[in-house]
């Protein structure tokens, strides 16, 4: 619904956060009047409104800040691409945090400006180069020891992830039981000594089955190699058996031409 002037009328409008004068600091204010602007997308808007906080009414003007174009090279993994964003020109820009809007979200990793200087922050305008990585999850580094080497993995950290001597933690080699943490700057080895995730800086940990000796990690199955023949007896057979023993009282035979042997016999 309008007026006679042509202009929306005030509940159309709606309201706006604008600069009070008399408050001193930007205050919500009901939109009274806007003035005509030219064209479709006019880069300032006027008109008349009141605070409702102080309740004092005045005219407004509110610019629509001018943008300019950033390059940005977005880096992810082992890989980056080169691309032109247009930011605000009063925007300010800082490391760590999100670069303003991009979808899905950047993070800003470096700022170069136009004076070669590279800062924590500026302006998007005073920006020559951004340089920015996608958010990944952390990850943590494990030391895994085995015996008198070391290898070093690393896994993801899920959310609220605790870590204590003691516990089993999975990484891509296999399962590990943790025998020392390095966290506050110092290693902890007491059995009962846990810590948050974010905290650990590196975890030592040992193999929980360590894998046979070989050139491969693990042996494959293998059968025992066997004859054909079986190793039992399936049949019982009168050779196999030792027979009668008997005490032998006279020498043998073939040798009674030499003489008589000499045999240690007890008496029966």
């Amino acid at each position: 619904m309008t007026d006679h002037g042509g202009a929306p009328s005030a509940g159309a409008l709606g309201s706006a956060v604008l600069f009070c004068e008399s408050c001193g600091r930007e205050t919500m204010h009901r939109i009274l009047r806007l003035d005509p602007t030219a064209g479709p997308a006019p880069r300032a808007v006027g008109g008349i409104a009141r605070c409702r906080e102080c309740r004092w009414t005045h005219p407004f003007l509110s610019a629509r800040e001018p943008a300019v174009p950033v390059p940005v090279i977005v880096s992810k993994g082992s890989s980056s691409e080169r691309r032109t964003v247009e930011l605000a020109a009063a925007g300010t820009l800082r490391v760590g945090e999100p670069l303003p809007g991009v979808d899905p979200g950047l993070v800003v990793h470096r700022i170069d400006r136009h004076d070669g200087a590279r800062a924590p922050s500026a302006l998007a305008r005073e920006a020559k180069t951004v340089w920015a990585i996608v958010p990944s999850p952390p990850t943590l580094r494990v030391a895994v020891m085995e015996g008198a080497r070391s290898a070093t993995e690393r896994v993801t950290v899920a959310p609220g992830l605790r870590l204590g001597i003691g516990d089993e933690l999975r990484v891509p080699g296999g399962p590990v039981t943790i025998v020392a943490l390095r966290a506050r700057e110092r290693t902890w080895r007491r059995p009962g000594d846990t810590f948050a995730a974010a905290e650990v800086a590196v975890v030592y940990g040992r193999r929980t089955v360590s894998p046979p000796a070989g050139r491969s990690p693990w042996s494959r199955g293998r059968g025992t190699a066997r004859s054909r023949a079986s190793s039992t007896s399936r049949v019982g057979r009168s050779r196999s058996s030792p027979g009668e023993r008997r005490k032998r009282t006279v020498p043998r035979a073939s040798i009674a031409a030499r003489g008589a042997t000499a045999r240690n016999s007890s008496s029966s």
